[in-house]
């Protein structure tokens, strides 16, 4: 398998614990050769086995993630993780899977857990040829104005652009699961999330999207997360 760039995003609230924690779950499930990237505003705080890369001063919040596919990274192929996706098994297949096939698609990814704002593209795992897919940063801040005004953000205004998108879920039935939507449930009121005091960890990653974040369920003291979240 050829070797990857594994790249995350880690600016403004996100601390520089979230980066480390992320390129550590990765180096512990993935066997392949990879360099790894981040863009942050955090350059002293992270992990320096993270090559730098300064944000982009006209992006901020999640728009911070277009400026992935505007890289110049070594090697073709690029790994993109949101830092609330945690990865808590071995993901070599999967990005040999991804790998193998990318020639053919724009991204592959997972689709979003319930269809933000109608879009089924998901943009917490985005595997994508660099320099294939460098038009989407070309043609989002040629009208950046209008572009950050997207309902939904960042995954809604990338999945209204693809045509073309591998989605993993279909080729891996363990693939992902997410805290809030898969696993807790609601109250009667539908006002509180009720998380499981423990989870069968048997699937790859968990997306930890919205609240509460990583951080929190240590506050928290939710069993799990100890053994992941490091």
């Amino acid at each position: 398998m050829e070797p990857i760039n594994f790249i995350t995003v880690c600016t403004e609230k996100y601390t520089s614990e979230y980066a480390n924690k992320s390129l550590n779950m990765f180096k512990r499930n993935y066997d392949g050769e990879f360099k790894s990237f981040c863009i942050t505003d955090k350059c002293n705080e992270i992990n320096k086995e993270y090559t730098c890369i300064m944000k982009h001063h006209n992006l901020f919040g999640w728009w911070n993630k277009i400026s992935i596919f505007d890289q110049d990274l070594p090697y073709e192929n690029t790994l993109y993780v949101d830092l609330d996706l945690l990865i808590m098994n071995d993901i070599t297949k999967v990005i040999s899977f991804a790998s193998k096939n990318i020639s053919n698609y724009e991204i592959a990814c997972f689709a979003d857990h319930i269809g933000w704002h109608g879009i089924k593209f998901g943009s917490a795992f985005m595997f994508f040829n660099q320099s294939k897919m460098r038009w989407l940063f070309s043609n989002f801040i040629i009208n950046i104005e209008k572009n950050i005004k997207t309902g939904g953000g960042d995954q809604v205004w990338i999945g209204s652009k693809l045509s073309n998108v591998l989605y993993l879920e279909d080729h891996f039935n363990n693939l992902v699961k997410s805290l809030k939507f898969d696993l807790s449930s609601k109250s009667e009121d539908g006002s509180k999330i009720n998380i499981p005091l423990n989870i069968n960890k048997d699937f790859l990653m968990l997306n930890c999207h919205g609240r509460p974040k990583p951080h929190q369920l240590l506050e928290m003291g939710w069993p799990p997360i100890k053994s992941i979240w490091k």
